[in-house]
């Protein structure tokens, strides 16, 4: 029996749906055990792939697991899917095609076909893509821009108003802590005197949607320009 992925982010919604605890996981079950218990114990996408990795019966995985640096889940207004990067350490530029492969390689295998992204894009040295890859080509993708944007508008003070103005949605995850999310607007400081007042109630807005889901820590919200910041914190106290 193959594996099946799950990538699932639910959390409180409008009073018609039912109210639940938020979960934002990269679930994995099926033959091999290990693998699985990873995958759904660990919700940050980096060290996740990395104890897969380490988990796995192959030794060329276990050797795999150092290259990979960052892992990011992005979203852009607009756009039907979620792609996926991830920053490797393979290079010099010309030698990190071929480096990479079976990173790569190992990585899809990994998602198993999640719909929360289409593609993957594996990052040398620099930051140029070395190589990509279909993650899913289904016909159903999750979008947790969308999510959060639907969300905001029913159930958020001035959000119908204010999500429009949401050009992208970002969370990022390294080898210490946990994820970081990034809520990108279109607004511009110098043109608006309440931008500032607007990304505040967005990432108040974001903060509750997430829910204190422990896959990230932080929720950074910005203008266009850079000039208006709102930073909050996610996971719920301890």
């Amino acid at each position: 029996m193959g594996k099946t992925g799950r990538f699932t982010r639910t959390g409180r919604r409008a009073a018609a749906l039912t109210a639940g605890a938020l979960l934002l996981t990269v679930g994995c079950s099926g033959d091999d055990g290990d693998s699985g218990s990873a995958r759904e114990s660990n919700p940050n996408l980096l060290l996740g792939f990395r104890t897969w990795l380490k988990t796995n019966d192959s030794e060329r995985d276990d050797a795999l697991a150092g290259h990979a640096l960052n892992v990011s889940l992005d979203y852009r207004s607009g756009d039907r899917d979620g792609v996926v990067s991830v920053l490797t350490d393979y290079g010099p530029w010309g030698e990190a095609e071929d480096q990479v492969e079976p990173l790569a390689e190992a990585f899809t295998t990994w998602w198993d076909a999640d719909p929360a992204a289409k593609s993957a894009h594996f990052l040398g040295q620099g930051g140029k893509t070395a190589t990509k890859t279909t993650l899913y080509d289904g016909d159903k993708p999750s979008n947790l821009l969308k999510e959060f944007r639907s969300w905001a508008a029913k159930n958020s003070p001035s959000g119908e108003r204010l999500t429009p103005h949401i050009t992208a949605l970002g969370i990022g995850y390294g080898a210490k802590g946990s994820g970081a999310a990034t809520v990108s607007t279109d607004y511009l400081t110098r043109k608006d005197d309440e931008t500032q007042k607007k990304v505040d109630t967005l990432s108040g807005a974001f903060a509750e949607w997430w829910d204190g889901d422990k896959s990230a820590e932080t929720v950074t919200v910005t203008s266009e320009d850079q000039g208006s910041r709102a930073e909050r914190k996610l996971t719920a106290p301890r």
